[in-house]
């Protein structure tokens, strides 16, 4: 690398580089002590940099834990793995037959440690419509895409992913793991996962997971209306299709089910 001329570096820019450095280098994700050290720095000036790296999606911050990781935005520049970007490319095609069966909102999201994030969407072209913005992140137990997700993990790892205690997000937020447990039981029979007003007030969701070749969870895709224009019937006949989109997404990434 080329060192830069004094008079040209930024230097708050340069030291919030030095924030995401360190923590895309350690092994583990950073508290806030850890930072300080490995990037020289005043508590108060890590703490303005981490949360502002946070905001900006660069880095994700785990509430539980009080420890910062690299986020999915660092991947959206082109850091990291291409997978993520072969998955969006195999996921768009059946995204937009979603969108013109249903003329709902449709999305697809990657896990993010405990948290849902929104990689791509086609937005409804009706008036009222649910709507996220790209790089957000909703957490894993209060949406249909992250419910997905979990139900699609062997055994009990969907525990490692999920709160101790489930932070409600409106009245309607499942409360506890043992009610959990019951709807990613639910979600892995029919073949896909629903939310109805638990991550949003007034909205419905139904999404089913993606599979990669080994036949590990990678992401997942969904339909989303306000709950007024999804009943019951509407949510079985979306589930089918998202259910089928997210079989055939699976399919064109190498999955193969058992015989």
């Amino acid at each position: 690398m080329v060192a830069a001329e004094p008079d040209y570096i930024v230097k708050p820019v340069f030291k919030a580089l030095a924030v995401l450095r360190c923590i895309g280098e350690a092994e583990r994700p950073l508290a806030l002590g850890d930072v300080c050290l490995r990037a020289e720095l005043p508590k108060s000036t890590a703490f303005k940099y981490l949360r502002t790296l946070r905001d900006s999606g660069f880095v994700a911050h785990d509430p539980d834990t009080d420890t910062y990781r690299i986020g999915l935005m660092v991947w959206q520049l082109g850091q990291l793995s291409g997978e993520q970007n072969r998955i969006r490319e195999v996921a768009l095609p059946a995204m937009r037959r979603l969108h013109g069966r249903f003329d709902e909102t449709v999305n697809l999201g990657l896990p993010d440690g405990r948290d849902i994030v929104y990689l791509e969407m086609i937005e409804s072209t009706r008036a009222l419509r649910m709507q996220a913005r790209l790089g957000s992140r909703d957490p894993l137990y209060s949406t249909a895409l992250g419910k997905a997700y979990l139900a699609a993990l062997d055994g009990d790892a969907w525990r490692n992913l999920v709160p101790t205690r489930l932070a409600p997000r409106t009245d309607h937020t499942v409360a506890s793991l043992a009610a959990l447990r019951t709807e990613l039981d639910q979600a892995q029979a029919r073949g896909y996962a629903t939310e109805i007003g638990e991550n949003e007030e007034g909205s419905s969701c139904v999404a089913a997971a993606i599979h990669d070749a080994r036949g590990v969870p990678v992401a997942a895709i969904s339909v989303s209306a306000p709950d007024r224009r999804m009943d019951d019937e509407l949510r079985a006949e979306i589930g089918k299709h998202v259910a089928a989109a997210a079989a055939d997404c699976s399919q064109r990434l190498g999955y193969r089910t058992a015989l």
